[in-house]
């Protein structure tokens, strides 16, 4: 079954952004490239919405091990209907990463990745959420992950994998919506930042 379609407004907790600029910082890559297209609706197909309620324990892990891991993928090339290392295209690139780190099958558009999870605003996004942006005709057509401090990575066609800003002139413009499809309490999060903080510290004090 797909899952409720809500959006989320108000004002969310502060602690979990913490969270955004550590693992953010650590992604000091290339910067913002143009967008790019993915694959041709003829290659669109229907998917269930992803099962993410049963998550465990460690997903908060998880997460930092998917911003762990897209690191190794930064630089590799834009290819049109992409959905492994040898070449990405935006939703090939989301899926590929969801179903290495999560084990979730995203369907393959960012139109349909659109439509599962739960919307939220601009202002609410959390590391991980999915974020997409449509063309002039309004239609989404590009994808990416929402990685903190307003930057998200993405498969764009100059650049490859990369990361860009929401703020850029382009992505500001054409930004469409957020979708959150990762179920994690602002209290798990708040354990993992404590867990980052800790190993930190031990390391700086090793050292």
């Amino acid at each position: 079954m797909r899952r409720q379609h809500t959006t989320r407004s108000g004002t969310s907790c502060f602690r979990p952004f913490i969270l955004s600029g550590m693992l953010t910082a650590s992604l000091l890559f290339t910067p913002h490239s143009l967008i790019a297209s993915e694959t041709s609706p003829a290659l669109e197909a229907s998917f269930p919405a992803p099962s993410v309620s049963g998550q465990d324990k460690d997903s908060p892990n998880r997460l930092t091990r998917l911003f762990t891991d897209m690191r190794q993928y930064f630089g590799i090339r834009y290819r049109f209907g992409g959905t492994t290392p040898a070449g990405f295209d935006c939703s090939g690139f989301v899926r590929f990463m969801f179903g290495k780190v999560f084990d979730m099958q995203l369907p393959r558009s960012s139109r349909e990745m659109s439509n599962i999870g739960t919307r939220v605003d601009r202002n609410e996004l959390k590391p991980g959420d999915l974020v997409f942006f449509h063309n002039k005709g309004k239609r989404i057509n590009h994808v990416g992950i929402f990685v903190g401090n307003g930057m998200f990575v993405h498969s764009s066609l100059s650049k490859g994998i990369t990361r860009s800003h929401l703020d850029d002139f382009y992505y500001d413009r054409h930004f469409s919506t957020g979708v959150r499809v990762l179920d994690i309490s602002d209290q798990q999060v708040q354990q993992e930042i404590d867990r980052i903080v800790n190993e930190n510290a031990e390391r700086s004090s090793a050292s």
